[in-house]
Order: structure tokens, then C-alpha cells, then sequence
């Protein structure tokens, strides 16, 4: 017998069907019927997540692809310590998860074994032999998963990070004088780069007002709409934005939430995603996180679920850029565990 829903395929027909519904149903305490929905999202969670825990190195980091606009077939390989932390932190909604524990633990470790003084993080970690800075964005995520995980954040790492503002109270990207940087790109200002600091301070129930009043001002004027320095896609932002306000405990962003709501549901495309995977996981995400319940958050779930491939994995795509030089980045691994975040939230409901 063929099956149209390729979930039911891997199953192997109705007698597994059967079996994992009823299952679904005593864990649910017998509801009348399962949502289709997330029967599918458990499956998809789990290829996802053995995706990931397949992907990982032996080290407990991941592989990142670096990859020039106009060439994107030559692809060079990068240890950075920035994906490991988009991965566990993702995962770490999955924590009933025996896979997701495995990746996690493993992800924890190398991310600890990268840190250089004051409990800084610089973007490549020890596999590629490159000197960089270290800088808020790649400090502030690591923090934020590894506090996820159980960490505590070091004082002297938050000291170090507040140190970095500019005259207007805003964090530059790139930590330390300007005059002993090490391979840094620009000092634009970055409203994601902001808004991952949030999430940082948020989950140790501190703020800094003038990052906020910044990541306020970006909302509120939609300049998020072009993307930022380092995320060209609007999506990296509204993610940002309510992972800070939502996971982060960041309230001073309360005030833009329904902004950033209307203008991710504005940004919803006729096939229910935002774009390409990641950026479909970023709305589907950012809705969740700001308590949109609706038609739309089931479209989008729609689309992520069929954009899955048959390894379990979702497709590469950018996950932010080069300022300056037409480099971008990304890894499999990442727009995966994004996905799952995204499915696993939804799951919850």
C-alpha cells in the first residue's frame, strides 16, 4: 500500500500507525483525536535531531560553511564556535530528548573548552588556526545556551560585555580597544548583535536600557526590514527580538512586541514559509515566541515540515555575513536544529 504523508511511510503502514497514535493518546491522557500536525512534527523532530547529533564533530562542535556570493559551490569548512551555540541552543527545548541531551552535553563541552579570558568567545574556534577578537554576539549566544545547560555566567564576562558600549549606550560588535583588534571587519552597529545581549542579560534578570531603547528604535522604525549589518534577512531579527523578549526574559522589548507580530505575519509568504528554511523556522519561531495562536503559525509549521529531506536534515542556507567582503555562512546543522526548536515549540502547545 502507498502512503501520500511520508511520515506514515516511514512508519511502515497502519498497524505502526496505530500503535504510535494510541501511544500519542495515552501520553495526551486519551484525547478524542491527535492533531495531525504534530504527529508529523515528532517524527520530523526526531530525523531532525539524529541529523544533527550526526553532524556534530568529535569535539562537539560542528561544521560551518563559508562560502563566497558569486561561487557558492566552493564551500571551505570552518570550526566557529558561534554554530555550536545556535545549536544547543535550540536543542535545549528538547531536553526529553535522550538524542538532544547527547548533543547537547557533547556541545556544552567543546563550547567551554573555547573560551578565551573573562569568558570571552571569538568567532572560529581552536580547529581553525585564525586570530579574531572576540566580540558580543558569539559571547552573548554561547552564554545564553550554556546558561540553558546549567552554566552560570561568569560577572566578569557580563563586566566585559558592558564595557563595550559606545558613547550612546549601544554595544559595539567587536570587544576591546579598537587599537589591539585582531582581524575585526567594521564597527557598524549591529540591532541583532543588541538584541543577543539581551538574551544574555535577560537570563540572569539584568538589562541594559540603552540596548534596549536601540533594539526599540529598530523595531519600531522597521529598519529590520533590510536586514542589519551581519543578518541580511528581516527574520534574523524578529527571531532575535523575541528570543530575547520570550526565552531571554527581556520585557523592556514588551512595547514592540505587537509591531514585530504584525510585521512577521506581513512577511509570510503564499506557501506559508518566509523564505528559505531558516527563515520559515525564524517566523515560525518569532510568532511562537510573541503568543501569535493562528491559521498562520499552522501554515508555517506546514511549510517546514514539507521542506524536510529524506536524511532528516533541512537545506543550507545563510545564516549571516561578511560586512565588507562578499562572504556568507551557514551550516546544515544549524538551519536543522532551528527547525526543531521551531517544531518542538509548536509541539508544546
Amino acid at each position: 500500500m502507498k502512503w501520500s504523508n511520508p511520515y506514515l511511510r516511514r512508519m511502515g503502514g497502519g498497524f505502526r500507525f496505530g500503535i504510535f497514535c494510541f501511544a500519542l493518546l495515552a501520553t495526551f491522557g486519551c484525547r478524542s483525536s491527535v492533531d495531525e500536525l504534530r504527529i508529523q512534527a515528532a517524527f520530523a523532530i526526531q530525523d531532525g535531531l539524529d541529523f544533527v547529533a550526526a553532524s556534530q564533530t568529535p569535539t562537539g562542535g560542528f561544521v560551518t560553511d563559508s562560502w563566497q556570493v558569486d561561487n557558492p559551490k566552493e564551500i571551505e569548512p570552518v570550526d566557529a564556535t558561534f554554530t555550536a551555540s545556535q545549536i544547543l541552543f535550540s536543542l535545549s527545548f528538547c531536553s526529553d530528548s535522550v538524542t538532544a541531551r547527547g548533543t547537547c552535553n557533547r556541545a556544552v563541552t567543546y563550547l567551554l573548552a573555547q573560551q578565551q579570558s573573562s569568558g570571552l568567545f571569538p568567532y572560529y574556534g581552536k580547529a581553525t588556526p585564525k586570530t579574531i577578537s572576540p566580540d558580543v554576539d558569539d559571547t552573548s549566544l554561547a552564554w545564553a545556551a550554556l546558561k540553558r545547560s546549567g552554566q552560570s555566567i561568569p560577572r566578569e564576562t557580563l563586566s566585559a560585555v558592558r564595557a563595550n558600549m559606545n558613547e550612546a549606550g549601544v554595544l559595539n560588535t567587536w570587544i576591546g580597544d579598537r587599537s589591539t583588534l585582531v582581524a575585526i571587519d567594521t564597527g557598524d552597529l549591529d540591532a541583532v548583535v543588541n538584541s543577543n545581549a539581551l538574551l544574555m542579560f535577560g537570563s540572569v534578570g539584568e538589562t541594559i536600557d540603552s540596548v534596549c531603547k536601540f533594539v526599540l528604535a529598530h523595531a519600531e522604525s522597521e529598519q529590520f526590514r533590510n536586514g542589519s549589518p551581519y543578518y541580511e534577512s528581516p527574520e534574523a531579527f524578529t527571531r532575535a527580538f523575541s528570543r530575547a523578549y520570550a526565552d531571554g526574559g527581556a520585557r523592556c522589548l514588551g512595547e514592540a512586541v505587537a509591531k514585530i507580530r504584525a510585521a512577521t505575519l506581513s512577511l509570510q509568504k503564499s506557501d506559508g514559509g518566509w523564505g528559505d528554511d531558516l527563515e520559515t523556522a525564524d517566523g515560525v519561531i518569532t510568532l511562537l515566541n510573541l503568543g501569535y495562536r493562528g491559521d498562520a503559525l499552522d501554515r508555517g509549521i506546514r511549510s517546514i515540515l514539507a521542506r524536510q529531506s529524506a536524511d532528516g536534515g533541512w537545506a543550507l542556507t545563510t545564516v549571516y555575513r561578511g560586512i565588507g567582503v562578499p562572504l556568507r555562512y551557514g551550516a546544515r546543522s544549524v538551519t536543522t536544529a532551528v527547525c526543531v526548536e521551531a517544531l518542538t515549540k509548536y509541539s508544546k502547545l
